[in-house]
């Protein structure tokens, strides 16, 4: 069935023109789901009714619409969606997980930590599903239960960048700075290419007064990231500690032109992990 389904996307996609917008492909292909919804019938039905109940169907199109409708900023009809396929399965762990990173999204984290819950508990395997309960804990500033499903995302991935940054994070706010440098210098070791990571280890460096330490962390995120006028600062105040004020100004006044230009870019939407 998701073959068959999956190939009716795919042809829509594909006989649009490729030079529309990126929203109006993501409308006509909710449009053509929904169409498709709502004639579910006939050969189709008897085709795959042998192997598929009907419920199961509509549930796994449903949950097709409504990722259609999260890519395309779409919150409120994603969530109408992951609500249909969960009364129509409420057993399905991915219904849950998606309507989980939509309420996430829409800042109603106590509604996902609810729906990242029920998913852990059909699929408990799964570890962006603790990964972004974490994330939702975080925003409510639980940082222990933050810290704990961490945890559980790096016994199932150990070498998970995001996780083992987000740990930091954690740790940070937690006061654990010790903890915290130790989840960046093992993020780094899997990836040595994010100027953020160096940053962010940069910043504990300089909170635990080690400034030679942060100040080699800026300079290599602003190796990696020239626009970093986060970095700029964080080497700024560096600086500062050793007790270069004159090379302190050149950073802040740096960071201060990047920060300028950055208001007229839009920021980009965060994408889900797993």
């Amino acid at each position: 069935m998701e073959i068959i389904i999956d190939y009716f996307y795919n042809q829509k996609i594909n006989s649009l023109n490729s030079s529309r917008q990126t929203m109006l492909v993501h409308k006509t292909c909710v449009e053509h789901f929904s169409k498709l919804l709502m004639n579910i019938s006939g050969k189709l039905l008897s085709r795959v009714l042998s192997s598929f109940s009907l419920s199961g169907i509509r549930s796994y199109m449903i949950m097709r619409r409504g990722l259609i409708s999260y890519k395309s900023d779409n919150n409120a009809g994603a969530l109408q969606d992951y609500t249909r396929a969960i009364q129509l399965n409420p057993r399905n762990a991915q219904a849950y997980y998606l309507r989980g990173i939509a309420r996430n999204r829409m800042n109603d984290f106590s509604g996902a930590i609810d729906d990242f819950t029920k998913s852990i508990r059909y699929n408990p395997g799964k570890a962006s599903a603790y990964y972004h309960r974490g994330d939702a804990y975080f925003q409510l500033k639980e940082y222990p239960l933050a810290m704990k499903d961490l945890e559980t995302v790096l016994k199932l991935n150990p070498h998970l960048t995001e996780a083992l940054c987000y740990s930091g994070n954690t740790r940070v706010q937690m006061n654990d700075l010790a903890g915290a440098l130790k989840d960046y210098t093992k993020a780094i070791s899997t990836d040595s290419n994010d100027p953020a990571l160096y940053y962010n280890r940069g910043n504990v460096r300089l909170q635990m007064h080690d400034p030679h330490g942060a100040l080699q962390d800026y300079n290599i995120a602003i190796q990696l990231n020239p626009e970093f006028a986060e970095a700029y600062m964080g080497r700024g105040n560096a600086k500062l500690e050793l007790g270069s004020q004159a090379g302190a100004e050149i950073d802040f006044t740096r960071a201060e032109k990047i920060l300028k230009r950055r208001n007229s870019i839009p920021p980009l939407t965060n994408p889900i992990v797993g």
